[in-house]
């Protein structure tokens, strides 16, 4: 762990660190006040994060489960020994068999690889938030766009990406706000769908602006998002640094 101890906080707080690692900054920690502080608004905002993607189960899930179990017929109790088989299978049978394990285990094996996958992108963007928010040269720009809606996009330079948050978005039916990274000739590409939750809180969002980008916009979307805008924006600031 060659880099600056004071950098680390944002992985710190995403457990991204290795566990040599860990108990390193944790040294640190217990003489650093401002590096304590900064780890505990990371983890406040990564709980924020896990909040957004939580879903509360029914209400009546627990009745349910309950009403089910009272009407299905329990196991018997498995014998002291089992039965002799009275034939066997035959070679071809085996095949048979031996083929329907293969094609399940493949189909298993699909599903692992594509689910680790997801888990190893998700890892990826939460550690390129954290460095963006923890790198030295990162600018911050706050706005309040309308009443009871701020928004925040921290830049850095040196590792070419920014990210984008907000608070106090109104819940959309059959739409999504769509967000924009906007250039000097007036032309704008998408930075993707921002997904908020029941209270307006939206998932911190990775960028990468290319050289002519000047600003943020966010604007109201059919469903799924659109190639270019097709409403005014609701919102649009400039990006700094």
């Amino acid at each position: 762990m060659g880099q600056d101890l004071h950098t680390l906080t944002g992985a710190y707080a995403l457990n991204a660190l290795t566990p040599s690692e860990s108990v390193r900054f944790e040294d640190h920690l217990a003489d650093c006040d401002s590096c304590v502080q900064e780890v505990r608004g990371f983890t406040e905002t990564s709980a924020l994060l896990a909040s957004a993607a939580a879903q509360t189960p029914p209400e009546e899930l627990r009745e349910r489960v309950l009403a089910e179990v009272a009407q299905t017929r329990q196991l018997a109790p498995a014998p002291e020994r089992l039965p002799e088989p009275r034939r066997r299978l035959w070679p071809w049978t085996l095949g048979l068999a031996l083929a329907a394990c293969v094609a399940v285990i493949i189909a298993l094996g699909a599903t692992v690889l594509d689910q680790g996958r997801q888990v190893d992108e998700l890892r990826s963007n939460e550690q390129q938030i954290a460095a963006v928010l923890a790198a030295p040269d990162s600018v911050s720009t706050s706005a309040e766009p309308m009443e009871g809606v701020s928004v925040t996009v921290v830049h850095s330079e040196s590792l070419g990406n920014l990210v984008f948050s907000a608070h106090g978005l109104d819940d959309l039916h059959d739409e999504d706000y769509q967000l924009w990274l906007t250039r000097h000739d007036g032309s704008v590409y998408s930075a993707g769908v921002l997904s908020v939750d029941d209270s307006g809180f939206v998932l911190p969002v990775l960028a990468a602006p290319d050289e002519g980008t000047e600003g943020v916009a966010v604007t109201v979307e059919p469903e799924g998002g659109s190639d270019q805008p097709t409403s005014d924006p609701v919102m649009a600031m400039p990006v700094t640094g």
